[in-house]
């Protein structure tokens, strides 16, 4: 993805007979393809209504238990409800990416000259765009409750991006899953069976505290804990790095991991 574009994707200049007209020109094809079915009404049920659905389910489930507790909820379960809308963000690109290669237009791609890269690279990017509207859409719904920025400008730019980032990670993993497993119906089950017991086993709805105590060194030491802890330290005023750094370790690892894990499972797709 770092090639350089060649001359004849450069403004104003046409490709050479029989010339692939260059990653770029195949990047903004693929992009608003797979943009325009990501944000297609269906699309923007699964990563705006769905989200907002939740948030109220938990807000009348959860609210009165924490006030009592003095526990503000927009603060404590706002980054617990954008968590979760990313792991449907993921689920939902992979679900896509295994109904192109079960209908074969991921066939066709592979042997056409289109760039590889603009593949990858058009997919995560409109996984990223999903990431953004649903952090916007519940940060702004997270108000209403009682959520906010006390750090200032910088600590919510952070926030967004390490949202953005866990998208960006967990689509990594399940396009690996999607790109191995061939039949949807076992697909479907294998991304939607890892979700609720991250979410549960995770600081999401209860501190590491008060787990079972055999459970806690699991609960303080999952990813998704991890970046939940993250997001909000970097909302309230308690933004410390002991706070973040291992939310930011885990995204930076699990980027590392399934990138790599992604490639292979391609490259293995393509030389079927």
């Amino acid at each position: 993805m770092s090639a350089a574009p060649d001359l004849a994707t450069r403004p104003g200049t046409q490709p050479a007979p029989g010339q692939p007209p260059g990653w770029r020109h195949d990047f903004e094809v693929l992009f608003d393809r797979v943009r325009a079915r990501s944000f297609s009404r269906g699309g923007l049920v699964a990563t705006v209504v769905q989200p907002l659905l939740f948030y109220a389910i938990f807000y009348c489930t959860f609210a009165g238990m924490l006030d009592e507790r003095g526990i503000g909820f927009g603060r404590f379960v706002t980054a617990t409800v954008l968590v979760q809308a990313l792991m449907f963000v993921a689920i939902g690109s992979a679900t896509e990416l295994s109904a192109d290669r079960t209908s074969g237009v991921f066939a066709r791609l592979l042997t056409s000259p289109v760039d590889m890269r603009a593949m990858s690279l058009a997919h995560l990017t409109v996984v990223a765009l999903q990431g953004l509207l649903c952090t916007v859409v519940i940060t702004l719904t997270g108000h209403l409750a009682g959520f906010r920025f006390d750090r200032g400008a910088l600590a919510a730019l952070g926030f967004v991006v390490v949202a953005v980032a866990f998208a960006v990670a967990l689509s990594l993993a399940t396009a690996t899953i999607a790109l191995r497993i061939g039949n949807a119906e076992a697909l479907s089950a294998v991304l939607h069976l890892p979700y609720l017991p991250l979410l549960v086993l995770s600081t999401g709805f209860v501190e590491a505290g008060l787990f079972p105590g055999w459970l806690q060194p699991i609960v303080a030491a999952s990813p998704v804990s991890g970046v939940i802890d993250t997001l909000r330290a970097l909302s309230t005023a308690e933004l410390t790095w002991s706070a973040t750094l291992p939310g930011l370790a885990w995204l930076v690892g699990l980027i590392a991991l399934f990138s790599w894990t992604t490639t292979a499972a391609f490259r293995k797709v393509a030389i079927r």
